[in-house]
């Protein structure tokens, strides 16, 4: 059973002070509802361990499972592997203005006001997921090469080879610039 993006609340008022751990998994309808259309299949696995104190929740977030998005080079299906945590500062008391000397060193900090009772990690999760995939997709470290070579061929036939001619323009902006 996959979970969608309204499935990832996480209810802390529930919780008592301690750790705990949760279990989602989401597939391509979960990057669909949240408006991205780059992924066409997914299985990932997400767990969240919690510790809550008092005022402050730390989240710990694991990616782990497969997701199939397009090759930027041949437009193939191209199926890769995410591997990745990330952690998350939940500080529970109202605050009504951030500390001017807050500097960010990499940690997600959030603050909630003390009526709201349950947390969202969809957007988090759907962050943290594209975040673990390479910036440029390509069929190059794949194993087998599932390039499509029409699509290729295509793309070889359209590279324009340079010539070293000078443009008798420059020519004459060059005379203009040494007057």
């Amino acid at each position: 059973m996959f979970d969608k993006a309204e499935d990832l609340l996480i209810e802390f008022v529930k919780f008592k002070a301690g750790k705990h751990s949760l279990k989602f998994r989401i597939n391509e309808s979960f990057f669909a509802e949240l408006g991205s259309i780059d992924v066409l299949k997914a299985d990932v696995f997400v767990s969240v361990d919690i510790e809550k104190n008092v005022n402050l929740m730390q989240l710990q977030l694991g990616l782990n499972g497969f997701m199939t998005v397009e090759c930027h080079r041949c437009l193939v299906d191209l199926p890769l592997k995410i591997d990745s945590k990330y952690r998350l500062f939940v500080h529970l008391d109202s605050h009504d203005k951030l500390d001017n000397e807050y500097s960010d060193d990499g940690t997600e900090l959030i603050y909630l006001n003390s009526h709201e009772f349950e947390l969202s990690i969809a957007k988090t999760v759907f962050e943290s997921s594209f975040l673990s995939l390479p910036i440029m997709r390509n069929c190059d470290e794949s194993t087998e090469k599932p390039c499509n070579q029409v699509m290729i061929q295509k793309l070889q036939s359209l590279i324009v080879e340079s010539t070293n001619e000078i443009d008798s323009r420059w020519d004459k902006l060059k005379e203009i610039k040494n007057k």
